[in-house]
């Protein structure tokens, strides 16, 4: 404090060293040093600080008055540390309720009060630490602290010296896989001294999933390799992903097989038997029940226990020598053919099995011509269709043919194709223009008429 006194006095005499210079006796006016480049034309004055240090000291003693009155004129009046206050308020401000979701948005706020006038303030550190559910210390959320500069403040109604700091670096709780109270608090330091918060407590929750539309697609007394398809849509308000678990049961409830998807919210889950094997051979002719569990990691839920598939016992066919036979060898489309093939049960006993025949033509790709059903022996057996299953636009056009069955054959399919080597004749029209018949026909029909005009004319004109 000495020596900013004296630094101000300095400058202030350093203003009017003139004037202090007359208070000496015996010597005239304040000198100043010049100094010149060239031939002159441009000086400057310098501060002579042993005449000003002299007049100084010569005025304290020929004028103590006037002296005191320039000290006073120049007095600060000094502050300290030992004055610095404090008693800061601090707070957290969140935004929305005290419950909220894990994936809902929060903004966390810090409100600091500083009682110390500019002069004395510090620049403040802020933390913020929460205490999460199921520990048992505060963490601190942001690895870099929050800064309150001295001149980051305003003065509210009260006259209060306030501040506000947002943390970004906790937006949700969505990460969390444990829910209840979540206890934050601000924590504050100038580098000298610790203050922190009162403790804000949220209640978190978590939204549990749950299905819907919970469907089995599968045919009307299937197959055990038939394609079953289980299916429902999962559903989770805070869009967490979900796991779902089929559990397929036998008659007796004994688990048989289960399966595991992780779905997002909002989409439909499926599980195809035949891609997860769900079902065998040797379970033909069993009646199967099934049931979800699901889960987000925190909630956890299942459905009720549901009916289906009911298999049928298995059939085993042997099927062989797809072919067809033409009517005639010109192969017109108007024609008759023979479509037929070998079939046989591999099993002891009778088995009923549905036969259907298709063709193929670029003008009609893959119509069902006929259908019926075959009670197959251990056998062999010819199965065959004597149709007509062409039309003129199929004319020139080749041809595919193929026999679905209802029954699985000995290469695991339900279906044998074959294709015809040529392709139909290009005849359009049934009949030739001109033939015989036809040409007696008309003649026929000329003689007649000639007839009947000779008879009129003689009756009506003789």
């Amino acid at each position: 404090m000495k020596r900013l006194f004296a630094l101000l006095i300095i400058t202030s005499l350093a203003l009017s060293a003139t004037a202090w210079g007359g208070l000496v006796p015996g010597e005239g006016p304040a000198q100043t040093a010049t100094s010149s480049s060239g031939g002159g034309g441009s000086s400057h004055k310098q501060i002579d600080l042993d005449k000003i240090l002299k007049a100084l000291e010569e005025g304290k003693k020929k004028k103590p008055d006037k002296f005191e009155q320039v000290k006073k004129l120049l007095y600060i009046e000094p502050f300290s540390t030992q004055e610095y206050d404090r008693n800061f308020s601090l707070g957290l401000s969140i935004s929305g309720n005290d419950t909220i979701s894990r994936k809902e948005q929060v903004k966390v706020t810090a409100l600091v009060n500083n009682p110390n006038p500019i002069e004395i303030r510090r620049a403040l550190f802020l933390y913020l630490d929460v205490l999460l559910p199921g520990n048992g210390e505060f963490e601190q959320v942001n690895s870099v602290p929050q800064i309150i500069q001295v001149n980051e403040y305003v003065i509210d109604d009260d006259g209060n010296n306030i501040t506000a700091r947002v943390f970004p670096e906790l937006t949700s709780f969505s990460d969390l896989k444990e829910v209840g109270p979540v206890t934050m608090r601000l924590r504050v330091s100038d580098g000298q001294y610790n203050w922190h918060s009162l403790n804000k407590t949220l209640n978190l929750t978590n939204s549990a999933p749950y299905l819907e539309n919970v469907t089995l697609l599968a045919p009307d007394d299937a197959r055990y390799n038939d394609v079953i398809t289980y299916s429902a849509d999962v559903q989770d308000l805070d869009q967490d992903m979900t796991n779902i678990t089929l559990h397929i049961l036998e008659d007796g409830g004994r688990e048989t097989a289960n399966v595991t998807q992780i779905v997002p919210s909002g989409n439909r889950v499926e599980f195809l038997a035949n891609q997860y094997g769900l079902f065998s051979k040797e379970d033909a002719g069993r009646n199967f029940s099934y049931y979800y569990t699901f889960g987000d990691g925190i909630a956890a839920g299942n459905t009720s226990i549901m009916k289906g598939p009911s298999l049928r016992k298995a059939v085993a066919i042997w099927v062989d020598n797809p072919r067809v036979t033409a009517e005639e060898e010109n192969q017109f489309w108007w024609q008759r053919y023979n479509f037929s093939l070998d079939m046989k049960n591999q099993n002891p006993g009778e088995a009923n099995v549905q036969v259907t025949l298709f063709t193929d033509t670029p003008s009609h790709p893959w119509r069902a011509v006929a259908s019926k059903e075959v009670v197959l022996t251990e056998d062999p057996q010819v199965v065959y269709f004597d149709v007509a299953p062409f039309d003129v636009q199929d004319a020139n056009q080749s041809f595919r043919y193929r026999f679905d069955y209802s029954e699985y054959d000995q290469l695991q399919q339900a279906s044998r194709e074959a294709s015809w080597p040529r392709p139909l004749a290009a005849k359009l029209v049934r009949y030739e223009m001109v033939t015989v018949p036809g040409f007696g026909n008309i003649v026929l029909i000329l003689m007649l008429s000639l007839l009947a005009g000779i008879m009129i004319e003689r009756r009506f004109y003789r």
